[in-house]
């Protein structure tokens, strides 16, 4: 299976696909990678580690199937507290039932009320737009009219700008691209806003107003670190000097002296002589390739005899 594409320079902290799972509840489940413990259900939530169909596609294998209402339906600590930028991807899917107002299903980061990616559908109310991202309060910024049974990407990369100590802005993209997802590039939305969050080390996933019958799928979860703007840079700055090395080196072999090849001869101001009797002489029978002679003109030129 080819390698899904990643941001230049990140580093994946954590993820589960949920296949090393059992087809059983989640709670006390701890497959993948860059977790502290098993993941941890609200007791009022019923979530399943369910298999997928061919209809679900991306999904594959197993995901985790949510139905009812709680502020922590699934929760789980991270191997590692982040403080730095972050991205996250998880496939989702409104899998049964009917999209209504502000059914509400969000990924958080440290705190249910602090940066959240997912769903409220129809913008909790008044547009037909249902999938959001935000860093704090009860609203958000809205990207796509969702359908039942249909499998979304979602990327998000919450980050600290303008020197704030605490994450302050949210990019979302849908279903985004292979150049997106490599440059960080083209954002759907974004929203801003002082979170009030330097560092977390605990995720969950809260849902409130979902209806009897209503259920949600989720795969493909994980969380990958993105390095300092000036780390980049310095990674730049090193692929670039790895490229002007190499460089460097293809024009030196260009320039290195090559053998002329057997049977070569030598016209040189109308005299004629082959390579060996050059080199019986005392005289190079080599010369540079990166500056062969012009004929006709007193210089050198080779030409090959025989066949």
């Amino acid at each position: 299976m080819l390698a899904a594409p990643s941001a230049f320079g990140s580093v994946v902290l954590a993820s589960d696909n949920f296949n090393s799972d059992t087809v059983a509840a989640l709670n006390g489940q701890s497959g993948g990678t860059g977790w502290a413990g098993a993941w941890v259900d609200g007791g009022t939530v019923n979530a399943q580690v369910v298999a997928t169909g061919g209809s679900d596609s991306p999904m594959s294998g197993n995901a985790v199937r949510l139905t009812g209402n709680d502020s922590a339906a699934a929760t789980r600590t991270l191997a590692t507290t982040v403080s730095g930028n972050v991205i996250v991807n998880f496939d989702f899917q409104f899998d049964a039932g009917t999209v209504t107002n502000n059914d509400f299903m969000g990924l958080w980061f440290g705190s249910s009320s602090g940066p959240n990616i997912g769903l409220k559908a129809n913008c909790g109310s008044g547009c037909a737009a249902d999938l959001f991202v935000r860093t704090t309060g009860s609203g958000g910024s809205f990207f796509q009219n969702i359908a039942v049974g249909t499998t979304y990407s979602l990327m998000g990369y919450l980050q600290k700008t303008g020197g704030s100590l605490n994450y302050n802005q949210f990019d979302f993209w849908v279903n985004p691209t292979a150049f997106d997802i490599a440059n960080l590039t083209g954002a759907d939305v974004f929203a801003t806003g002082n979170s009030g969050i330097a560092s977390f080390n605990q995720i969950g996933f809260r849902t409130v107003n979902l209806a009897t019958g209503d259920a949600l799928l989720i795969d493909n979860l994980s969380l990958s670190r993105v390095p300092e703007p000036g780390i980049l840079a310095l990674m730049g700055l090193g692929l670039a000097g790895l490229a002007l090395t190499r460089r460097r080196k293809s024009a030196r072999q260009l320039s290195s002296p090559i053998a002329a090849p057997s049977g070569a001869v030598f016209v040189t101001d109308g005299q004629t002589a082959d390579a060996a009797s050059l080199t019986a002489t005392g005289q190079p029978s080599t010369f540079p390739s990166a500056r062969l002679p012009m004929a006709g003109r007193g210089q050198s030129r080779c030409a090959m005899t025989g066949q």
